[in-house]
């Protein structure tokens, strides 16, 4: 009579012999948000964060640097603006030329690229303060370094990395809403 004559379908997949461990699931609509910021816990810890993000986000701290000084020489610095450019066209060449050629003399180390950068940067630097745009090279830096020190000691690495992923997967990215 329990059986009351349905008959199931068999199933096109292999069945174990132990039925599957129910999980408990949390509502989807509860997840955690994921946080890139924080405070690390001690001073050594900071400094730590902040060797570690120089490193891995100098383009895009010097891309922030180098934005707010060209907005600040913009409207009345032209030819300093023009000056910019320039080296930065010049450097940005340089850096195209060495990818290629990474097994090169001259494209195989960083010492390489920072005996190109340095001296472009200084030029640079003098270059704007012989064309009396001094005021705004030291007023962005004096602006923008504070700011970036702030973002290198509180981000914490890993804020879009999935930490569980894989080995055959490594810094696969996170979706930035955990669901845990």
């Amino acid at each position: 009579m329990s059986n009351s004559g349905v008959t199931q379908r068999p199933s096109s997949t292999i069945s174990s012999s132990t039925p599957p461990m129910e999980t408990p699931h949390e509502p989807k609509g509860k997840s955690k948000l994921a946080f890139p910021f924080g405070l690390p816990a001690t001073p050594e810890a900071a400094a730590a964060r902040i060797i570690e993000n120089l490193s891995h986000l100098s383009l895009f701290y010097m891309l922030v640097l180098w934005v707010g000084l060209s907005i600040s020489l913009m409207p009345e610095r032209k030819f300093s603006l023009l000056l910019l450019m320039a080296m930065t066209i010049i450097a940005n060449q340089y850096l195209i030329m060495v990818r290629p050629m990474s097994n090169s003399i001259c494209g195989n180390k960083a010492v390489d690229k920072m005996l190109v950068l340095v001296p472009m940067a200084t030029v640079t630097i003098v270059g704007l303060i012989l064309t009396e745009a001094a005021i705004h090279l030291f007023a962005t830096l004096g602006i923008g370094i504070p700011v970036i020190l702030v973002h290198a000691v509180l981000w914490k690495d890993g804020g879009f990395l999935n930490e569980e992923a894989s080995a055959s997967t490594p810094g696969e990215l996170a979706p930035l809403v955990d669901n845990v």
